[in-house]
C-alpha cells in the first residue's frame, strides 16, 4: 500500500491542486449573482433548458424581431442545468448554481493541462504545468466562479483536444482515434469555433514535415540528401495526415447525427483570423484592442501574467519561464522529433494568437504555460540524473514558481465576483415589473444581455453575432443604434427606433452614464466619425473629483477636476485653469433641488461676472481672461465627475437624454431615472 502510494504521489498532487484551482475561483462567489454581459446570456439558457427541458426554437428576446437559431454552447447549458437539477432541492438557485459549476469547470482545466504537459514532458511537467494553469491571473480573471461563460470549458476541451489528437497522431490505434473524436464533439457542442485545436493538429503535421525533411531522426543531425529526406519524411507523416483525415470525418459524422455543422467552424475561424472586423461591433470590442507582444509587459501577459508587482521576483518568475521555454525546445529537439514539432506548432500557434487582441492572451496563456512547464519538467529530470543535490535544488526552485503563482492566484480569486451595482439592479427591476411584457428595450449594445436574461425583455442586439437567423444582421443594429444616440434630429432617431419595433407594444431608451467613455464607438458607427483620427468630431470629457476646499464651517466651496474647478453654491460655476490664467465656460448644466438647469453665459454680462470673481484671483493664484471657453460643463448632482461636452454633441440625442433630463425632446418621456440609468419611454 505504502510502495502504491509512494509510485503514484503525483494523483495526491494534482487532486490537491484541482481543489487549491477551485477554491480561489470559489471564494468570492456572492449567492444569486453573476457577472453582467455574457455569463447572463449563458444563464438565460441554461434556465430556459432547467425549465423547459430543452433549446427554444425561436429566441423571442434578443435580436427582436427574433433570432431563428441558438449558439453553438448548448453543453455547458446542459450540464448545468443537470447539477442543477440535483442541488435545487439543497436551495441552490440557478445563479448560485452556475456561479459554483462555473468554477468548477475552471478548476477541471489542471487535468487536461497535466495530461498535455505529462505527454510532452514528463510528470513533473504535467503537475508544473497544472498548478500553473490553475492559477495564471490571465486565465484565472476569465474563468472564475461568477463568470459563468464559455471560457472554462472552452480552454479545457482546447487543452484536452490537444492531448487527445496529439495522441492518436503519435500512438496509432482505434481507442485513440475514437477518444480524439469523441473530445472534438464535445467541444463543437461548446463552442462555435472549436476547429482552433483542429487547425492546431494541421500545424503540428506542417511543422513535423518540414522538421523531419532537414533533421534525420537517428542522428539528430541535418542531412545533405535533400531529396532523400523528403520521401522519407513523407512516408513518416502520410499516417498522421490518414489519422486526421479520418478524425475530421468522424467530426462530420457526428455532426451530422447531432444536427450541427463542423464545416460552419472551420471556415469561421479562417474568417475571424484573416479579418475579425467583417462585424463590426469586433472594431469596439474592448477585449479585441490591439495587443503588443513585442515588449517585455506583452509577454509576461502572453504568458500568464504572473506579476506580484515586486520587480524583482516578477523578473526572475519571466527569466525563468523564458529560459525554460527554450530548455524545453531544446531538450525536445535531442529526444523526440514529434515532440518538437508539437512544441515548434504550440509557440507560433500562442504567439499569432496574440495578433487577434487583448481577449486571446487566455488561449496564448494556456499554450506558452504548457510550453514552460515542458521546459521545467525537462530541467528536473535533467538534474535527477546528475545529483540529488540538483534533483533538490531543481524541484526546489520549481515548488518556489509554484508557491508564488498559488499565492498571486489567491489573492486574484478575492478581488474578482460578480458585480453589484444597485442603480442597474433598479432599472432591472424597473423594466422587468413596471412595462408590459412584450415591451422592446433599447440601447447600445452592451447591455442587450441583462435587457433579455434579467429585465426579460425584448432587446434591439446585444454581444452575441446574430448572422443569419435575424432580420437585421448585427452590423444594420450596430450602425443605427450609434445614429439614434448620436444624432442631433430626433425624429431620426424616432425612424431607426420604429424600424425595430415590431409588435411590441411599448418601446423603452435606456442612457446610462458608462456610455459617455464609450461613445467614441456609437458616435464612430452612427455618424462615420473617428475621434482617433479626425479633430471635427470631439468626445465628451469625463474628469473625476481630485480634491475639494471646505469653509471654516466645514462647507465644500471649492472642487478640483484637474484643470477644471468649480465654484459650489446655488448655482456652481466651472473655471478652466491653465498655468495661472483661468476662463469661464460659454454653459453649465446643473442641478438644483433634483432639477435640472441651464445657465448660458451672457455675453454682454460676462465682464460684470468675472469682476464679482475678480476677489478670488489671490485666494486661488490665478488671473482671469476675458475669454470664454466654448463647451458646456454637466455637474451632476454627485459632484463625484463632471463633463465637458463639445460643441458637436451638445444638441445630441444622448445629452438631450442623459445630461438634461429629457429637456429639447418630444417623442421621449422619462420614466426612470438614478445617478447612472436613465429610461426613456418612447412615443
Amino acid at each position: 500500500m505504502l510502495k502504491n502510494l509512494k509510485k503514484y504521489w503525483w494523483v495526491f498532487a494534482l487532486v490537491f491542486i484541482f481543489l487549491f484551482s477551485y477554491y480561489i475561483r470559489a471564494i468570492n462567489i456572492v449567492p444569486d449573482r453573476l457577472l453582467s454581459f455574457d455569463p447572463i446570456f449563458q444563464y438565460r439558457f441554461t434556465k430556459y433548458i432547467a425549465d423547459w427541458g430543452h433549446l427554444p426554437i425561436w429566441d423571442e428576446l434578443s435580436y427582436y424581431v427574433g433570432r431563428s437559431d441558438t449558439p453553438n454552447d448548448s453543453f455547458i447549458w446542459y450540464i448545468t442545468a443537470i447539477i442543477h437539477f440535483f442541488l435545487k432541492s439543497f436551495g441552490f438557485s440557478l445563479f448560485t448554481t452556475a456561479s459554483y459549476a462555473s468554477a468548477i469547470y475552471g478548476a477541471m482545466i489542471v487535468f487536461p493541462a497535466f495530461l498535455l504537459g505529462k505527454e510532452l514532458s514528463n510528470k513533473y511537467g504535467g503537475l508544473i504545468s497544472a498548478v500553473l494553469m490553475g492559477t495564471a491571473p490571465q486565465i484565472l480573471i476569465r474563468t472564475f466562479g461568477s463568470s459563468y461563460d464559455t471560457d472554462q470549458i472552452v480552454l479545457f476541451f482546447i487543452l484536452l483536444t490537444t492531448y487527445l489528437g496529439i495522441h492518436a497522431l503519435k500512438r496509432r490505434s482505434i481507442a485513440n482515434f475514437s477518444l480524439a473524436v469523441i473530445g472534438f464533439t464535445a467541444f463543437m457542442l461548446t463552442w462555435g469555433m472549436f476547429a482552433f485545436t483542429f487547425f492546431i493538429l494541421i500545424g503540428f503535421i506542417v511543422i513535423n514535415f518540414i522538421l523531419s525533411i532537414f533533421i534525420n531522426r537517428e542522428s539528430k543531425k541535418i542531412e545533405k540528401a535533400f531529396y532523400k529526406n523528403i520521401i522519407i519524411a513523407f512516408s513518416e507523416v502520410k499516417y498522421q495526415i490518414l489519422i486526421l483525415i479520418c478524425i475530421f470525418l468522424g467530426i462530420l459524422l457526428t455532426g451530422f447525427i447531432l444536427k450541427k455543422d463542423p464545416l460552419f467552424s472551420f471556415f469561421a475561424i479562417i474568417g475571424f483570423a484573416q479579418k475579425a472586423e467583417a462585424w463590426i461591433v469586433n472594431i469596439s470590442i474592448a477585449e479585441l484592442q490591439p495587443f503588443s507582444i513585442f515588449i517585455l509587459e506583452g509577454w509576461m501577459v502572453a504568458m500568464g501574467r504572473f506579476v506580484i508587482g515586486n520587480n524583482i521576483i516578477d523578473m526572475a518568475v519571466f527569466l525563468i519561464f523564458v529560459l525554460s521555454l527554450i530548455f524545453g525546445i531544446f531538450i525536445s529537439y535531442k529526444k523526440d522529433l514529434q515532440n518538437l514539432s508539437f512544441v515548434v506548432t504550440l509557440f507560433l500557434v500562442g504567439f499569432y494568437t496574440t495578433f487577434r487582441g487583448i481577449r486571446f492572451t487566455e488561449f496564448s496563456s494556456a499554450l506558452f504555460i504548457i510550453l514552460v512547464s515542458v521546459g521545467l519538467g525537462y530541467f528536473i529530470e535533467f538534474c535527477s540524473k546528475k545529483n540529488q543535490l540538483l534533483k533538490a535544488s531543481s524541484i526546489g526552485l520549481t515548488l518556489c514558481i509554484a508557491f508564488i503563482a498559488m499565492n498571486l492566484g489567491q489573492q486574484i480569486g478575492q478581488s474578482v465576483g460578480p458585480d453589484i451595482n444597485a442603480n442597474w439592479d433598479d432599472a432591472w427591476t424597473f423594466l422587468r415589473t413596471k412595462t408590459p411584457e412584450l415591451s422592446i428595450v433599447g440601447t447600445w449594445w452592451d447591455p442587450g444581455h441583462m435587457i433579455a436574461g434579467i429585465a426579460e425583455r425584448r432587446d434591439y442586439a446585444d454581444g452575441a453575432h446574430c448572422a443569419y437567423g435575424c432580420k437585421y444582421t448585427i452590423n444594420d443594429r450596430i450602425t443605427d443604434l450609434g445614429k439614434i444616440m448620436a444624432t442631433n434630429d430626433e425624429n431620426e432617431s424616432l425612424r431607426l427606433i420604429r424600424k425595430y419595433q415590431g409588435d411590441s407594444p411599448k418601446v423603452y431608451w435606456i442612457a446610462s452614464d458608462d456610455l459617455i467613455g464609450k461613445f467614441q464607438w456609437l458616435q464612430y458607427f452612427g455618424t462615420g466619425c473617428d475621434a482617433r483620427t479626425e479633430d471635427r468630431c470631439p468626445l465628451y470629457m469625463m474628469l473625476g473629483e481630485q480634491s475639494r476646499s471646505v469653509d471654516s464651517s466645514g462647507n465644500i466651496v471649492l472642487r478640483s477636476y484637474g484643470n477644471v474647478i468649480v465654484l459650489t453654491g446655488e448655482m456652481p460655476i466651472p473655471i478652466f485653469v491653465q498655468d495661472i490664467n483661468a476662463a469661464l465656460f460659454e454653459e453649465t448644466i446643473f442641478y438644483i433641488n433634483g432639477e435640472v438647469n441651464v445657465f448660458k453665459l451672457p455675453q454682454n454680462e460676462t465682464q460684470s461676472l468675472l469682476e464679482s470673481l475678480k476677489p478670488l484671483e489671490r485666494q486661488l493664484n490665478i488671473r482671469f481672461v476675458n475669454q470664454t471657453m466654448p463647451l458646456t460643463v454637466w455637474i451632476p448632482q454627485h459632484f463625484s465627475y463632471i463633463v465637458i461636452i463639445p460643441q458637436n454633441l451638445r444638441n445630441s440625442v444622448f445629452t438631450k437624454m442623459f445630461m438634461l433630463e429629457g429637456q429639447g425632446l418630444e417623442h421621449f418621456k422619462q420614466v426612470f431615472r438614478n445617478e447612472q440609468v436613465k429610461i426613456y419611454e418612447v412615443i
